[in-house]
């Protein structure tokens, strides 16, 4: 949203929503929101028109540099600590092994 002004600025709004799916051995995704302004110089419309386009990717980069820091700070800390290394049996979970059993009792179950 840009609201101008009789003056030669104006402010710009802008809200940002973004989510994000993070699959390393689990599931986790994000759902964020972030609303950012500022008030840029819009003297004639082709400055006007610059200046907001480089607002939005300025914001953009800088949400973006962000969401993408806090990943990498939580696959280090936080999504580890919430993960088990081992299932409860102390044996990794062979899921392709598991996805193909299932796939067979479905074919057996179709043709008995």
């Amino acid at each position: 949203k840009a609201v101008v002004s009789t003056q030669s600025t104006g402010k710009v709004v802008g809200e940002m929503k973004v989510q994000v799916h993070y699959f390393e051995d689990g599931n986790v995704q994000l759902h964020t929101k972030k609303t950012t302004e500022e008030s840029v110089q819009v003297s004639n419309p082709e400055e006007g028109a610059k200046n907001v386009v480089e607002f939005i990717g300025r914001s953009e980069k800088e949400y973006q540099l962000g969401i993408n820091e806090n990943y990498r700070e939580m696959s280090a800390t936080t999504f580890k600590s919430l993960r088990r290394a081992l299932p409860i049996t102390k044996n990794l979970v062979d899921w392709h092994k598991l996805h193909s059993l299932n796939i067979g009792r479905d074919l057996m179950n179709r043709t008995t």
